[in-house]
């Protein structure tokens, strides 16, 4: 990828990583095996469905023996109890849901303690993952220089309030309030999402399912968080879920307010901290007020940005996150 036009915090660390001169890093691709894809579609659903995938799992196993530690971005790996001499260590988002009894899902206890050791984004994935294997809370970060939280390079029109964002999204309350709000709302989201029934005031850009970034690139994101007043972040009320995190993040950083629905999962609070609004899930008037609030009140809509750039350059730092993901690596290579 280009420098610059992609955000450096989705590289969870790997750059880190290849760049640390004490190690040989290599990156498992897909496996070259060849099998019909009716059965590789069957293998994923009904075997490999909670984790990264047949041929990346094939890939792993395979290249077991031949390296010292995996450092998997994309979850636990389902066939790690079957490994007998690399180590594994896995970023884990949040508790699972259920119990995994499949030998090959990724959460069985099995393959969760056949791991050496799991990066936690919160406290709750922490407090589960720590049973099986030594564990460390890595809080998120964000690009601080592709969000760099200056003015955008041309005003708006007219004030607008963005959202974005496809994972545990629920946009049909933030439409439903949309119609007692007196500004734009800005919505980037699946066009599966999309609700039937638009009010004028709202603008929806339809995106690709995957990639998330097809419909605007980054660089046009970042200049639409510096153009509007503020970022909306409705969710569907996971307690245990992580979703948004990202975005908020990214909003914070371009000092912009956030108003995100409740979650139970994250350290940080938008209210509590203040650089914005929780609210309740499902809650229309709870949308309708706070926006309409901070469309009224433009100083308070400064100062809670303000506050939010304030807390990411501080806790929210590519340098600290990938420091603290070398240390754990090097803590669990040096383990016997």
């Amino acid at each position: 990828m280009e420098k610059g036009l992609y955000p450096k915090h989705h590289f969870w660390g790997c750059d880190a990583i290849k760049n640390e001169s004490l190690w040989k890093t290599s990156v498992i691709t897909k496996s070259n095996i060849t099998i019909p894809r009716v059965i590789n579609r069957l293998l994923n659903r009904l075997i490999f469905r909670n984790s990264p995938g047949f041929h990346y799992e094939f890939a792993a196993w395979k290249s077991d023996k031949n390296i010292d530690l995996i450092y998997s971005v994309c979850g636990p790996l389902s066939l790690v109890r079957f490994y007998k001499t690399t180590k594994v260590v896995s970023w884990v988002f949040r508790p699972p849901s259920e119990t995994k009894l499949l030998i090959t899902d990724p959460y069985n206890f099995r393959n969760l303690s056949a791991h050496k050791g799991f990066l936690c984004l919160t406290r709750k994935a922490h407090d589960h993952f720590s049973q099986f294997a030594p564990s460390k809370f890595i809080p998120w970060c964000v690009d601080q220089e592709m969000f760099d939280g200056k003015p955008p390079l041309q005003n708006p029109e007219k004030p607008f309030f963005l959202a974005s964002g496809k994972t545990g999204r629920d946009y049909e309350t933030l439409v439903k309030a949309a119609s007692d709000i007196n500004a734009e709302i800005r919505i980037i989201g699946p066009s599966l999402q999309r609700p039937r029934d638009l009010p004028p005031n709202v603008n929806w850009i339809d995106t690709s399912s995957d990639p998330p970034d097809q419909a605007i690139d980054y660089l046009t994101l970042r200049e639409w968080y510096a153009q509007c007043t503020a970022v909306c972040i409705p969710l569907n009320g996971d307690a245990n879920d992580t979703c948004g995190y990202t975005n908020m993040l990214e909003a914070m950083a371009m000092r912009k307010p956030v108003m995100m629905t409740q979650s139970g999962c994250l350290h940080i609070n938008p209210e509590k901290d203040g650089f914005g609004f929780q609210i309740k899930p499902k809650d229309i008037r709870g949308w309708v007020d706070a926006i309409n609030h901070l469309h009224k009140d433009h100083k308070k809509a400064l100062a809670m940005g303000y506050r939010g750039r304030e807390i990411v350059e501080r806790d929210f730092t590519i340098e600290r996150f990938n420091k603290d993901i070398l240390v754990f690596i090097e803590t669990i290579l040096n383990k016997s």
